[in-house]
């Protein structure tokens, strides 16, 4: 009768350490990494330039899209909007910064929209 206890002790020792190699190697190595995040903090560094402030209320794009291109890293793309927070769809990591600008004016205010993301 004690032989019978000590395999089914055993028995359930093999069990748990079978378990918790499967749980160790099967399902943890299926949970794909994450990609770093990264913060170039681009807009909140363009935030006090008057040049870039100058592009927003005059609403030029090409502008604030060549001040933003000197900003960036050259393994990035990015689009940039104003008031109008449209995403690109393609791309699957895509960071965005949001800026909020006002002028002397209460009521005149524009947001910037700025959407960044790895090329290749």
């Amino acid at each position: 009768m004690k032989k019978k206890g000590y395999i089914r002790t055993l028995e359930a020792f093999i069990a748990f350490f079978l378990t918790f190699l499967f749980m160790v190697f099967v399902v943890l190595k299926g949970i794909p990494e994450e990609p770093e995040r990264t913060n170039f903090h681009i807009l909140e560094n363009l935030e006090q330039q008057d040049s870039f402030r100058r592009c927003v209320y005059e609403e030029n794009i090409t502008c604030m899209d060549e001040q933003v291109r000197e900003s960036i890293p050259l393994t990035y793309d990015h689009k940039i909007t104003i008031n109008n927070p449209k995403p690109p769809q393609t791309y699957k990591n895509t960071y965005t910064e949001t800026l909020f600008m006002t002028s002397n004016q209460t009521s005149d205010y524009k947001v910037i929209y700025l959407y960044y993301w790895a090329i290749g």
